[in-house]
């Protein structure tokens, strides 16, 4: 015998069911849930390379989410090299990228701000000077200059036109690398002489941001090295931090293409005149082939993230545009999406 369920049983069955559909529903609604991404593996921070693949962003271990401190390395320098990199009518960063920046032929070349004050870095053989590198670029009969700073005993971060010419109204665009074997990266050069040596480029990195859209506020880049110049020389640490640098005080030194070829000239004691998210802006002199010069400070023991030479920032443009970047210098911050490519890169 069939019993017919109760007026009251009934009312819950039908409750019952209108939850679990309406649940049901919502579920369908909604999306799968997505693996928790990476800022520096997704967006313009997407790294692309030359050849071989991009390393795969590993998850940080907690000491090294924010910032890492540089080593200085043996310090001892070999015997001067031949300063057999002539300059061949040496021209603004390699690529020229500057020559487009806001437009006209000055724009972001020639970027001393009043009075210069820079000098000159002589001996280049004492830590942090020997860790700052010039990049020689010859393709067709024509030499770009570029500096950049090692941070690890293989790789050096340079800005991302030193590297690339850049996508958007840049031209070049996708993986359009320069010829690494055009490239020549020289630590702690001093003139004609190359304490350090001479080495070759083996991979050249760079982002999305900077490779498809050409967006300055993108251009950063690395260079992996065939040697380990960096046990030798040390390289810089570099952090990261939401934030205002503003008032932060700050170094750029580089290799100023209106300088003798090969020598190293610096810009201390200037403070962050601006922040934004993705750049900062300073009264530090510069010049036509210091892009990728590090901004960095010197932080004392027991500072967050970093300690001893810290970089800030890559420098990468001079004066062009609208305030601020009409009125200071200016490179790509090192933001946590920065910072893990850097990481990455270094790393991989």
């Amino acid at each position: 015998m069939t019993r017919t369920p109760s007026i009251t049983a009934r009312l819950r069955i039908m409750l019952a069911v209108g939850l679990t559909a309406a649940l049901a529903s919502v579920v369908a609604a909604a999306p799968a849930a997505a693996a928790p991404t990476t800022p520096a593996r997704s967006g313009a921070h997407g790294a692309v390379a030359d050849s071989g693949t991009v390393p795969t962003l590993a998850a940080l271990p907690s000491s090294v989410r924010r910032g890492v401190d540089g080593s200085r390395g043996a310090g001892s320098a070999g015997a001067a090299g031949s300063g057999a990199v002539q300059p061949g009518g040496l021209r603004s960063d390699a690529g020229g990228q500057s020559l487009k920046a806001g437009g006209g032929a000055s724009a972001g070349v020639f970027s001393v701000i009043g009075t210069d004050n820079r000098v000159r870095v002589n001996p280049t053989t004492v830590f942090p000077s020997r860790a700052i590198v010039q990049i020689v670029r010859t393709t067709g009969g024509s030499t770009w200059g570029c500096t950049g700073w090692l941070y690890g005993a293989s790789i050096v971060a340079t800005a991302g036109h030193c590297v690339h010419p850049g996508g958007g109204a840049n031209g070049g665009g996708g993986n359009g690398f320069y010829p690494r074997g055009d490239f020549q990266i020289i630590p702690g050069r001093n003139g004609a002489s190359t304490p350090y040596g001479t080495c070759t480029a083996t991979q050249l990195l760079s982002v999305t941001g900077w490779t498809q859209n050409g967006n300055e506020t993108n251009d950063y880049g690395a260079i992996r090295l065939n040697c380990s110049a960096g046990d030798t020389t040390g390289w810089f640490g570099f952090w990261w931090q939401g934030a205002t640098l503003t008032g932060a005080a700050s170094t750029v030194s580089g290799y100023p293409c209106d300088k003798t070829f090969g020598q190293q000239w610096r810009h201390a004691g200037q403070t962050i005149q601006v922040t934004h998210d993705q750049q900062l802006f300073y009264q530090n002199d510069t010049f036509g082939c210091q892009s990728g010069s590090p901004v960095y400070q010197t932080r004392a023991a027991g500072s967050s993230f970093c300690t001893g030479q810290c970089v800030m920032a890559i420098h990468a443009y001079g004066l062009h545009g609208s305030p601020p970047h009409s009125t200071n210098n200016h490179g790509t911050r090192i933001t946590e999406s920065v910072f893990n490519n850097l990481i990455t890169w270094r790393n991989g």
